[in-house]
């Protein structure tokens, strides 16, 4: 029920005007939305919404017998055409194996060689390839899709895996 007070406002049951309620809802929530928008922009100017901060700086998919742990991908200037690609891995098959070829395919042509590289069980290799086609330069993104072509127990293998990052 409505009353007059001594100044001649209006009331009602609750001692508040009809809209101030209204107000006192949408300033609260309006706190809470701008508390967001700025976590929101503090988050955004910090790189978090940037997927390649998601990721580290390389990463190796694929391998199996042959594990890669550790690689280079050597980026060149703009008017050179070779990159090199320096990988180690380590032999994972179970058994030691001859490493006789690697080679890649995609953007950038790389391939090498060996003449019958013996690697014995859990044995690290370092392996040094140069890359034709496809120059990158120096801090761009890269991907290669690898194959590692071996023997173990008088069988031919190809161990197949992608390695991206960006070129150093």
């Amino acid at each position: 029920m409505a009353t007059n007070d001594a100044a001649g406002h209006v009331s009602r049951s609750t001692g508040r005007r009809p809209a101030q309620g209204a107000l006192e809802y949408l300033i609260t929530y309006g706190w809470a939305i701008l508390i967001i928008v700025i976590i929101g922009g503090a988050l955004f100017a910090l790189g978090v919404f940037n997927p390649s901060s998601w990721v580290s700086n390389k990463r190796a998919t694929g391998f199996t017998a042959l594990q890669i742990k550790d690689w280079a991908f050597m980026g060149t200037t703009p008017t050179a055409t070779v990159n090199e690609l320096i990988f180690r891995f380590q032999n994972k098959a179970g058994y030691p194996i001859t490493l006789w070829g690697v080679n890649s395919t995609g953007e950038h042509a790389c391939d090498n060689v060996f003449s019958n590289t013996l690697i014995q069980e859990e044995d690290t290799v370092a392996i040094p390839t140069l890359c034709s086609t496809g120059a990158t330069e120096k801090g761009k993104s890269y991907t290669i899709n690898l194959l590692l072509y071996y023997e173990a127990n008088g069988l031919n293998h190809t161990d197949f895996g992608t390695l991206a990052g960006k070129a150093e």
